[in-house]
């Protein structure tokens, strides 16, 4: 598996040059929150990452209180003024805030993510924890082994960043099959990062990462 990691503005200023030589080869940025908010180090950082050859990726913290499309909107704003020349990882959103109820949470969730997908073409990647997907999403209703009702299905055409710190394999979640990322742990020590920061793998090769950056 290909080590990665994950920043926004609380790991401070980044030495993306020593990442890069403790072995991290993808990292996923913090660009954009809500409607309005952009993170004061998203433009550093992605520049520095592709620089030191980090392949990048960023995300958008979902608030379920404001708009999906207007939050997908600004989302793909603050990429497009901080572009870079160079492959990034498809736009992802990290989502564990709750709120609207579970039926409003999935329909918001929906619009965003096909919202991103209009404006770029691209499919959303889905950061989750398996605690918050099954206790505020309208997961499968079972009755022994019969599937009564399911509202998410819709979420396996996009890929899965799942958030689960175990040091076995992480749990896997309806209606995935497997996970595309795995955040392990949020206390993880990099060299070039001064704070304690999120420690990713992504399920496949480097050709594959790739692949998945040329989507």
């Amino acid at each position: 598996m290909i080590h990665g990691i994950d920043v926004s503005h609380h790991q401070e200023t980044i030495n993306w040059e020593m990442v890069r030589k403790a072995g991290v080869r993808f990292a996923f940025i913090k660009a954009s929150e809500g409607e309005e908010y952009c993170d004061p180090m998203f433009d550093l950082n992605i520049h520095g990452a592709v620089e030191a050859g980090v392949l990048p990726g960023s995300y958008h913290f979902f608030l379920p209180r404001y708009d999906p499309l207007a939050q997908a909107r600004h989302y793909v704003r603050t990429l497009q003024e901080n572009a870079v020349d160079a492959p990034t990882l498809p736009p992802c959103i990290d989502l564990e805030t709750q709120g609207l109820g579970k039926a409003g949470l999935s329909q918001a969730l929906r619009i965003f993510m096909e919202e991103i997908f209009n404006l770029t073409g691209r499919k959303c990647i889905l950061y989750v924890s398996p605690g918050f997907w099954n206790s505020y999403l309208p997961v499968p209703v079972l009755s022994g082994s019969r599937l009564l009702r399911s509202e998410v299905d819709w979420a396996v055409e996009y890929p899965l960043w799942l958030a689960h710190y175990t040091s076995g394999w992480p749990y896997q979640i309806y209606p995935w099959v497997s996970w595309n990322f795995w955040q392990y742990t949020s206390a993880g020590k990099v060299a070039g990062v001064i704070t304690k920061t999120d420690l990713n793998y992504f399920n496949g090769s480097l050709e594959e990462l790739f692949k998945l950056a040329a989507s």
